[in-house]
């Protein structure tokens, strides 16, 4: 019980600090985000997710389910950016 309140505190300060991160980049529609380390990142989260869901670890497939989906919203954010940039410069 002791170690899996360790686990969920630091899951919880985790998704804390990506919480503002993540409010910036939409407000800045993605433009400061770096495309490559959003789709490394995406694809770790997976493979980590499905990891933890194999080992049955409930603390790391929630941390890395929202992890991967934060990365993919803001892969989003990159794209949707780059189109209204792209339609705008014609």
């Amino acid at each position: 019980m002791e170690l899996e309140l360790v686990g969920i505190l630091g899951m919880i300060f985790i998704i804390l600090a990506w919480i503002p991160e993540t409010l910036q980049n939409f407000r800045e529609k993605g433009k400061n985000l770096n495309f490559a380390f959003v789709g490394l990142y995406f694809f770790g989260s997976a493979f980590l997710a499905y990891h933890a869901l194999l080992l049955k670890d409930t603390v790391f497939l929630t941390l890395n389910t929202i992890a991967t989906i934060i990365a993919l919203f803001n892969g989003y954010l990159i794209f949707a950016y780059r189109k209204k940039v792209g339609k705008r410069k014609r």
